[in-house]
């Protein structure tokens, strides 16, 4: 049933319950006894018969020499044939029929020396029932018994003649798949665990955790491979249950060597031997550099990944002091660009510990602490304190990796990070992944709830940067947008050329699509549907305003004949003068004779110089102008603002432009054209 998923032919698949099943080699020692026993006997024999043969007086010993030659090796082969199957038995689980633990060892081993020989990858997996005891108070042995006899069939179903299938305790199996890397073998583990899913204990279903490694990549013995494994089975317990995990030495506590421990103590107290890289990051809306990411490197470890050696450290209760000289040497650089910030790495445990409390500044502002969410964050509420303590002192929270952890929606909610980083596992290959999209959608959509960024990680091509942008994400970092290099780079022009284009497209009218059902609008719609006066029309202004999250909405009526601009309805009295000459705009006069919206930011260089002043002089830092047209003319533009620079989403220019087709029909309804709206302004003064 998984030939096509595994990518195995049928006839390589395990067939039913037999010696095959289970490869368990058979004992050496008894072998060759029974070997050297045979040639001994043998001897003896063809000493007989030549004795008989020399000595005519004794020529009738010979047929009984032969005879006894040939009858000694019969019985070495029945013997050989019954010690094997002996040595199965005692190997074999009697109620399962796949090898048992005595037999799995065996066998770990023989595999092991064969993948080292041949140059092999070997993966071991180790898999435990959920919940199983359950089972077995609730209902009886026996049915728990019948349980595993069907598990053991799922299993056997999955894996090839040359895999080993184990039981190797009460509710524990083993896999050993030879020539097998660890994509694959995640797929194999992954089609047993669902085979397990479909085994029901009167009426419920049961699962089980697994957890994988693989020589050469994780260990080179088998004590270490079969800890490995267990150790990422026990983390699929921990994080849910129900799953399958390989090993990961940044999420295992090992037992660490001295020389390991000196290794980290000299990195810590060696001047040089840990170095910062400082990655770019980019604002996706505004194709702008926001800050840096301080990368721990330790040239004299190049060639073992950076995260490794903290769990190193870590292992060796020197997290922190290493943790501490990383945060030492990411502080270091001086003269970074003004307006940007620096984010470093802290894992909570560290947080609050003396090494980090001497390295950090008591001014952070600028600063952005990025919380690794590989780590399980502390229930007690000294955590709590801490961060408040950070963010007193000028320091922005970030929650790193989110989405690949432990931590999830509920570490979110407690933490209220001001920056959510998702982890690349989120976004690599975004682009033809709508899972992947839609869950990305969803914590841009938590995050804009709460009053957080989101910032994508691992961003490496331009496809999947304007995906994200297109989807919202406000911050990006990554290969395509820069690599971690000395201090300080900029962004790239190829990620400042896709975002620009992202944001032309999103400024067309069919650039963008937007949810249905959105509630808000559906409001907001019916609101200015039911509109019968000037005091209607500016109760709407907060709705929309916060559709868009604005801090002012201004709507006003374009009278084309006298090229002039008049303001209607707006949240915010006395913003000045009241009616514009739009010759003197010439970004206005373009958003109503092109029909499209277009934003102004006062820190962009490219803006038009005249409404960058009039927007600094009404207080405000960002503007949204979209074009209300009835009828294929331009009879208005709305406009709104914001107190602090920031680019507008792709999903609030769309929500503006809904409401902008809204807001045609209502000016022509209360005003009837130039006329009248002379008329209500006579009336206004």
């Amino acid at each position: 049933m998984w030939t096509g998923v595994l990518g195995w032919g049928g006839d390589q698949l395990q067939p039913g319950v037999g010696e095959n099943v289970n490869q368990v080699p058979p004992g050496r020692a008894g072998t060759r006894l029974l070997l050297v026993a045979a040639i001994l006997l043998s001897a003896l024999w063809v000493a007989v018969a030549l004795h008989a043969y020399l000595s005519w007086s004794e020529a009738p010993l010979a047929p009984v020499a032969g005879a006894g030659l040939v009858l000694t090796g019969a019985l070495a082969a029945v013997v050989h044939r019954y010690q094997r199957r002996l040595q199965a038995v005692v190997a074999t689980d009697p109620l399962t029929g796949l090898a048992n633990h005595r037999g799995f060892h065996n066998a770990l081993e023989a595999s092991l020396r064969r993948a080292k020989r041949a140059g092999r990858p070997l993966a071991l997996a180790i898999l435990d029932l959920d919940n199983f005891k359950a089972v077995n108070d609730r209902h009886g042995h026996a049915r728990g018994d019948e349980a595993l006899v069907e598990i053991a069939a799922k299993v056997r179903c999955c894996v090839r003649e040359a895999d080993l299938a184990a039981r190797i305790g009460g509710e524990e199996f083993g896999l050993i798949l030879p020539d097998t890397g660890i994509e694959l073998a995640g797929t194999v583990v992954e089609c047993v665990r669902t085979a397990i899913g479909e085994v029901e204990v009167e009426g419920r279903t049961l699962s089980c955790s697994a957890g994988i490694a693989v020589f050469p990549d994780i260990a080179n013995d088998a004590v270490s491979l079969l800890r490995f494994a267990d150790d990422a089975m026990y983390s699929a317990k921990h994080r849910g249950k129900d799953r399958v995990l390989r090993y990961d030495p940044e999420r295992t506590r090992i037992e660490w060597t001295d020389a390991q421990r000196k290794e980290i103590r000299a990195l810590i107290e060696r001047p040089g031997a840990i170095v910062s890289a400082y990655q770019p990051v980019m604002s996706l809306a505004g194709a702008t550099l926001v800050g840096y990411e301080g990368l721990a490197r330790f040239p004299e470890l190049a060639d073992r990944p950076v995260s490794r050696v903290f769990a190193q450290a870590h292992g060796c209760d020197l997290g922190p002091e290493l943790e501490a000289a990383a945060v030492a040497a990411a502080l270091a650089a001086d003269n970074r660009p003004p307006g940007t910030h620096l984010a470093i790495n802290i894992s909570p445990s560290a947080l609050d510990s003396e090494p980090m409390r001497r390295a950090l500044p008591h001014d952070l502002s600028g600063l952005v602490i990025e919380l690794t969410e590989h780590e399980l964050f502390s229930e007690e509420k000294e955590l709590d304190t801490r961060i408040s303590g950070l963010r007193a002192r000028g320091a922005r929270i970030a929650i790193d990796d989110t989405g690949a952890g432990y931590a999830g929606l509920s570490q979110l909610m407690r933490i209220r990070p001001d920056i959510v980083k998702l982890d690349r596992e989120l976004t690599e290959g975004i682009r033809s992944d709508p899972a992947r999209m839609t869950l990305v959608d969803a914590f841009v959509r938590f995050a804009r709830g709460v009053g957080a960024i989101v910032c994508a990680e691992g961003i490496e091509t331009t496809e999947d940067l304007t995906v994200l942008a297109d989807l919202d994400v406000e911050w990006g970092q990554g290969y395509v947008i820069g690599q971690p290099t000395d201090p300080w780079s900029e962004v790239s022009d190829a990620s400042v050329a896709a975002c620009r284009e992202a944001l032309a497209t999103a400024l067309v009218p069919e650039g963008v699509s937007i949810s249905p059902g959105d509630r808000g609008l559906e409001r907001l719609s019916r609101r200015l549907a039911e509109a019968r006066s000037k005091a209607d029309l500016e109760q709407t202004l907060a709705l929309i305003a916060g559709e868009l999250n604005a801090d002012d909405i201004c709507l006003s009526a374009f009278q084309r004949g006298r090229g002039r601009l008049e303001t209607l309805a707006q949240i915010t009295p006395d913003l000045g003068e009241t009616v514009f000459d739009v010759a003197d705009f010439p970004v206005t006069s373009k958003v109503l004779a092109e029909q499209r919206p277009i934003q102004v930011l006062a820190g962009d260089r490219d803006a038009e110089e005249r409404e960058v002043d009039l927007l600094l002089g009404l207080g405000y830092s960002s503007l949204l102008m979209v074009p209300v047209v009835h009828r294929g003319e331009s009879v208005g533009l709305i406009e709104a603002y914001r107190e602090r620079e920031q680019a507008w989403t792709r999903l609030e220019i769309s929500r503006a432009r809904i409401v902008s087709n809204q807001f045609a029909s209502t000016i022509e309804a209360l005003f009837h054209g130039e006329d009248a709206v002379d008329r209500m302004l006579l009336r206004r003064a």
